[in-house]
């Protein structure tokens, strides 16, 4: 029998319970390793500047960041992945995993899902650099980012579709550190054969939790993104035919 999405949630909840310690101050690290990369670039100017080659070395720049800080996330997913599965808990959870279990696989699989995901963002970003770089007034500006919030809102549906299937990518990687990102990919495929609709349900699910995360900040992700890693977990150990652990039932209902 398949779980529904609100007992995989409830699952993980109970994983976490007690262990959110190490959880959150690697999430943390996530978030300042984040704010720090996004405040260099910024003071370069080079997303403000009017030669395409600064434009494009912007990007590219962006690009290896994103791509840096999703190898550092392994370290986090592979943390509350070992939490679920009830094995021995790591002393000392390493967000530098991935960077010593073959990089560059684990690099190729995130570069293609984040093409499949921002092709359709690339409408948004020309609207972006139509903005005028000048001050504008609060219903200027407001008028002015309108367009591209609403070609953002309309690339986010197909984007989620599309990253469907390889969306275990990285737990298969976890499970077998040596293949290679074709087969990872081609394996979390296989997973989600008859399996897209619950993890799409699954998704959207946290909708809510992005409203609290810009509500709060950003300081919400320090809970919300173990949270939702561990879901996963609990999502890819069942689709696998991995066994679950028994969970108790807690109390507190978030």
């Amino acid at each position: 029998m398949m779980l529904p999405s609100k007992e995989l949630k409830r699952r993980a909840r109970c994983v976490l319970e007690g262990k959110y310690f190490f959880a959150a101050n690697m999430a943390c690290s996530l978030m300042l390793y984040s704010f720090t990369v996004t405040l260099i670039l910024h003071y370069t100017g080079l997303g403000t500047s009017e030669k395409t080659a600064g434009i494009t070395f912007y990007y590219i720049l962006w690009v290896i960041m994103a791509l840096l800080g999703s190898l550092l996330e392994v370290g986090l997913i592979r943390y509350v992945y070992l939490l679920s599965r009830k094995e021995k808990e790591p002393v000392a959870p390493k967000l530098s995993y991935a960077f010593q279990k073959q990089p560059d696989t684990y690099i190729l699989v995130y570069a293609f899902r984040y093409l499949l995901a921002l092709v359709w963002f690339i409408p948004a970003i020309l609207e972006t650099r139509k903005l005028p770089v000048s001050y504008l007034e609060a219903l200027s500006l407001i008028k002015a980012l309108l367009p591209v919030c609403l070609l953002v809102l309309a690339g986010v549906l197909p984007a989620l579709i599309v990253s469907l299937p390889y969306g275990l990518a990285c737990f298969v990687l976890l499970d077998q550190p040596y293949i290679s990102a074709r087969e990872a990919l081609m394996s979390s495929r296989r997973l989600m054969k008859g399996n897209y609709l619950r993890l799409f349900k699954l998704w959207l699910s946290f909708l809510p939790y992005v409203l609290l995360i810009g509500g709060t900040s950003g300081v919400a992700l320090l809970w919300v993104k173990p949270y939702f890693h561990t879901t996963m977990s609990q999502f890819y150990m069942e689709v696998s035919k991995q066994k679950l652990p028994e969970e108790p039932q807690i109390s507190i209902v978030v």
